[in-house]
């Protein structure tokens, strides 16, 4: 296996707007840039870009490691981990996901989807969460992305208690695109 640095779609943004502007305007000043990339029928066996190591098999759990580097990171990315087959994800498909979810800070899981036993479905653009409003749109099922979310787009300075996080803490998502389902009209 191959070990890529910047496989498959990347997003970059600049973290300097607030949580609730990103709500209400989207990803305004994002830019997308396309490198080439493992293909959906790879078995990623390890990834490594901008500090976080991502390990394990399509559809399993992944391990993943992260270095101290990325808690102070200022821009969301979204990197394909393993590029699925497809239609690209739009922020009206309904969409299918497992997910895992740490603090880039303490290296704590604070969520994962796995553990829960349940996947997650929803439509991206009905969605104020960038991890899943931005981070899978252009996903192709059976893919696997990679997503860092700076804490001023993540909780800001009010994170749930149920998470055990603090203020401000930059988030790593490794999420897998199980479906894509019909377009929403709204």
């Amino acid at each position: 296996m191959t070990t890529p640095t910047r496989p498959g779609r990347r997003r970059r943004c600049a973290a300097t707007f607030s949580a609730l502007s990103l709500t209400v305007a989207g990803l305004a000043g994002c830019s997308t840039s396309a490198a080439s990339g493992p293909s959906a029928s790879a078995s990623v066996s390890a990834f490594s870009v901008d500090g976080v190591s991502v390990s394990g098999a399509i559809g399993t759990k992944p391990s993943f490691l992260i270095s101290d580097s990325t808690q102070t990171t200022k821009a969301f990315t979204a990197d394909d981990v393993v590029v699925g087959t497809g239609p690209a994800v739009t922020s009206n498909d309904s969409v299918t996901v497992q997910y895992a979810a740490r603090s880039a800070k303490t290296k704590r899981q604070f969520d994962s989807s796995w553990d829960r036993g349940t996947m997650y479905t929803f439509v991206p653009g009905k969605t104020a969460f960038p991890a899943f409003s931005e981070g899978v749109v252009g996903m192709k099922a059976g893919g696997r992305r990679l997503v860092v979310v700076p804490g001023a787009l993540a909780f800001g300075v009010n994170p749930p208690a149920s998470t055990g996080l603090g203020a401000n803490e930059t988030l790593v998502f490794v999420i897998d695109l199980v479906s894509v389902g019909a377009s929403s009209s709204g």
